[in-house]
C-alpha cells in the first residue's frame, strides 16, 4: 500500500514545538480548503503529551462558525507505511464532493449511489463521481498541500494526533453534525514504546465516534493485543466505578465503534459478488475477535466489553503503479476492484455506520469538544496510561457534558419565557419561575450519568448552581429592564399623537380662524390624538394599579426616551429624502384633488336636471 517512510524524530523538544507552530501557521494560511493541524503532540524526550493550544483554538473557531451542535469524529490509526494518508485523502475527496453537492454552509445527507454492475461479471466498475470531480490527481499524491500527505508538513511531523482543520457538515440520522477527520501518527511504530502507543490509542478512542484501525494484509494476534494493553486499564477503571456505585448496574460501554480495515486483502475470488466478499470479511473478523471462536478469548471479550460495535472491512490492493515512489496520485492508475470496494466503504463509514460522538450516554457538542480534549490530554500527560488516569479522564468528560446539558436546558427555558413575555413579569413571579426551572434542571442532572463518587456529583452540582445563579442574575436584569420599558412598545403611537397635538395647536393660530378645511383637519387630528392618549393612558393606569406610581413614572420616562429616539430616526430618514420629488408628488395630488372637487357640482346639476 502507498505510504511514506517514517520521519526522523526531532532532536529537541524545542524543535518539536517549532515544527508544530510552523504547521499551524501553514494551516492558518489555507483556511478555505483546510489542511492538517496537530492537536496533540507526544514529546518523546520529556515523555509528555501536550496540547497545541493554537491549533485547538483555531479548530474551535471553525466549529463555532459552522453552527452545528453535535459532533462526530472519524479517526484512522495504524503504523507507518500502511497507506493511512492515502486512505485519508480519499476520505477528503468523498466528503468535499458531498459538501459541494449539498451547498456551502448546508448539511450534506446521504446521497443515493448510482446503480453499478455487480462484481463477478465482465463489466468494469465505473469510477464514482466523488473520486474524479475534483480532478484526476488525488490531493496528497502530488506536490500540493491540499491533502493529508502534504510535503513539508506531515512528512516531518512529530508523533501525536492530527485533525483536518475544516469540519464537514453532515446530517446523520436526522441530526445536524460537524464531522472531523483525525489521523493518529506513530502508534505502534518501532520508535515508540508500548505505553506511548497505548496512550495515543487511548486518547483517540476517547475522542472518536468511529475508530478505524488500518492494518496490512490480515488481522493478526499482535494487532489485537496492541489494543488490549489500554483496554485493560479502561476495564479496571469501569469496574472500580461500578463497585463504588454499589447499585448493581454496569456502566455503559465507553467507546463506540472500532473498524478493522484490512489493506491489500488478497483472498477475494474473481467470480464473487460483493455480498460474498462481505461474508468473508465477517468470517475473518470472527476468527480473531469472536470470543466464542478465539482460543485465547480474553482479549476478544475485553474488546466487546469496551466497544459498542466492532466491524471489519477488507480492501484489495490498489494496483502496482500505486506502490512506485514516482506515482503522482492519478486516479486512473487505481485498480477497478479497489475503487469498487473503496466506494462501498466510504458510504458505509460516513452514512449508516456513523453516529454522533457520545461519552457514557451524553452527546459531545462543538462547545465541549475543546474542553474534553484538554481534560483528556491533561490526565494522560505522562504518556503512560493507567486505570486511574482513565477514570479521571472519563469523570472529567462526563462532568463537563452534564454541566453543559444543564446550563443549555436552563438557558433555553428562561429564554423561551422571556420571548413570551417581552414586557417582563413581576419580580415575585420571576423568582417563582426561577425556582421551578432550577428544580427541573436539577432533576435532569440527577438522571445524567457521571463517572465518580457521590462527592464528585455533589461538587459538580455546586459548580452548576454557581453558574445558574450568574445566569439568573443576567435574566433578572433583562426582566427588570423589560419592566422599566413596559410602555416603550407604544413609542410610535405616542409620537404620532404628540405630533398631531402640536399640529392642532399650531392650526389654532394659523388657519382655523379663516379655513373650513383647516378646521376639519384639526377636528380629525383631535379625534386621533385623543384615542392615542386614551389608549396609552389606559396602560399607564394598569401599570399604576399593578406595580405602583414609581414603576409607572419610570416606564413613562423610558417612553419619552423612546419617543425622542424615534424622532431622531425619522429626522435622519427625512434628510435622505428628495424633497423636490415629494413636492412634485404633493402638487400632483393637489391638482387631482381639485379636479375631483370641481367635478362634484356639475355632477349634482346633471342629476337634478334628470330628475
Amino acid at each position: 500500500a502507498p505510504g511514506s517512510p517514517p520521519p526522523p524524530l526531532f532532536s529537541t523538544p524545542e524543535a518539536q514545538r517549532s515544527a508544530g507552530r510552523s504547521v499551524f501557521l501553514a494551516a492558518m494560511g489555507d483556511t478555505e480548503g483546510g489542511c492538517p493541524l496537530q492537536l496533540v503532540q507526544l514529546n518523546m524526550k520529556e515523555k509528555k503529551v501536550e496540547v497545541n493550544e493554537e491549533a485547538l483554538g483555531h479548530l474551535e473557531k471553525r466549529l463555532k462558525k459552522h453552527g452545528a451542535q453535535k459532533m462526530a469524529v472519524v479517526s484512522v490509526m495504524g503504523a507507518f507505511r500502511t497507506g493511512k494518508s492515502f486512505l485519508l485523502d480519499l476520505f477528503l475527496r468523498y466528503l468535499r464532493h458531498e459538501q459541494k453537492a449539498a451547498g456551502e454552509g448546508q448539511f450534506a445527507g446521504t446521497t443515493e449511489r448510482p446503480s453499478a454492475p455487480e462484481r463477478g461479471g465482465d463489466a468494469t466498475y465505473p469510477v464514482p463521481d466523488w473520486l474524479t470531480a475534483a480532478g484526476a490527481i488525488i490531493e496528497g499524491g502530488g506536490d500540493n498541500a491540499d491533502g493529508f500527505r502534504f510535503k513539508g508538513g506531515m512528512d516531518h511531523c512529530t508523533e501525536g494526533i492530527w485533525v483536518w482543520s475544516e469540519p464537514f457538515l453532515r446530517q446523520i440520522k436526522g441530526e445536524k453534525v460537524a464531522l472531523l477527520l483525525m489521523d493518529t501518527q506513530g502508534a505502534w511504530d518501532s520508535q515508540m514504546t508500548k505505553e506511548q502507543s497505548a496512550t495515543i490509542f487511548g486518547l483517540t478512542a476517547l475522542i472518536s465516534s468511529k475508530q478505524i484501525y488500518n492494518i496490512s494484509m490480515q488481522i493478526q494476534e499482535d494487532k489485537v493485543e496492541n489494543l488490549a494493553y489500554f483496554m485493560n486499564f479502561a476495564q479496571a477503571a469501569l469496574r472500580s466505578v461500578d463497585q463504588a456505585a454499589g447499585d448493581g448496574k454496569k456502566t455503559e460501554k465507553p467507546f463506540q465503534t472500532l473498524d478493522f480495515l484490512v489493506r491489500d486483502w488478497a483472498n477475494f475470488e474473481e467470480e464473487w459478488t460483493v455480498a460474498q466478499c462481505k461474508r468473508q470479511m465477517k468470517q475473518h473478523l470472527d476468527k480473531h475477535c469472536d470470543p466464542t471462536r478465539v482460543v485465547e478469548n480474553s482479549t476478544a471479550e475485553l474488546l466487546h466489553t469496551m466497544f459498542r460495535r466492532i466491524g471489519c472491512f477488507c480492501l484489495p490492493h490498489p494496483g502496482l503503479k500505486i506502490q512506485k515512489a514516482a506515482w503522482t496520485g492519478n486516479v486512473t492508475d487505481i485498480d477497478s476492484d479497489f475503487v469498487r470496494f473503496m466506494d462501498e466503504y466510504v458510504h458505509e463509514v460516513f452514512t449508516e455506520a456513523l453516529e454522533p460522538k457520545s461519552i457514557i450516554g451524553s452527546d459531545l457538542s462543538t462547545i465541549t469538544f475543546p474542553l474534553v480534549v484538554r481534560k483528556f490530554v491533561e490526565v494522560f500527560q505522562n504518556a503512560a496510561p493507567a486505570a486511574m488516569s482513565f477514570t479521571q479522564a472519563m469523570t472529567s468528560a462526563t462532568v463537563l457534558l452534564a454541566k453543559e446539558q444543564v446550563m443549555k436546558s436552563y438557558n433555553s427555558k428562561m429564554s423561551d419565557f422571556a420571548k413570551k413575555h417581552p414586557q417582563g413579569v413581576e419580580p415575585e413571579e420571576f423568582m417563582k419561575l426561577n425556582r421551578s426551572i432550577s428544580q427541573e434542571v436539577k432533576d435532569q442532572f440527577q438522571s445524567v450519568t457521571i463517572l465518580g463518587s457521590d462527592s464528585t456529583r455533589a461538587e459538580a452540582w455546586t459548580e452548576i448552581e454557581e453558574n445558574l445563579n450568574t445566569l439568573f442574575s443576567r435574566f433578572k436584569e433583562d426582566n427588570d429592564r423589560a419592566l422599566e420599558k413596559a410602555l416603550v412598545a407604544f413609542g410610535n403611537y405616542a409620537l404620532i399623537g404628540l405630533v398631531l397635538f402640536v399640529l392642532d395647536r399650531a392650526s389654532d393660530w394659523t388657519c382655523d380662524w379663516w379655513s373650513q378645511t383647516c378646521r376639519d383637519l384639526s377636528k380629525f387630528m383631535l379625534f386621533i390624538y385623543m384615542i392615542v392618549g386614551a389608549y396609552v393612558g389606559y396602560h399607564v393606569y394598569l401599570l399604576v394599579n399593578s406595580r405602583g406610581r414609581l414603576a409607572a413614572l419610570t416606564a413613562s420616562t423610558e417612553l419619552w426616551k423612546e419617543m425622542v429616539r424615534l424622532m431622531g430616526v425619522y429626522i435622519d430618514h427625512a434628510k435622505t429624502l428628495d424633497f423636490k420629488e415629494v413636492q412634485d408628488l404633493a402638487q400632483k395630488g393637489i391638482k387631482e384633488l381639485r379636479a375631483r372637487l370641481n367635478s362634484l357640482p356639475a355632477s349634482g346639476g346633471e342629476s337634478k336636471k334628470n330628475k
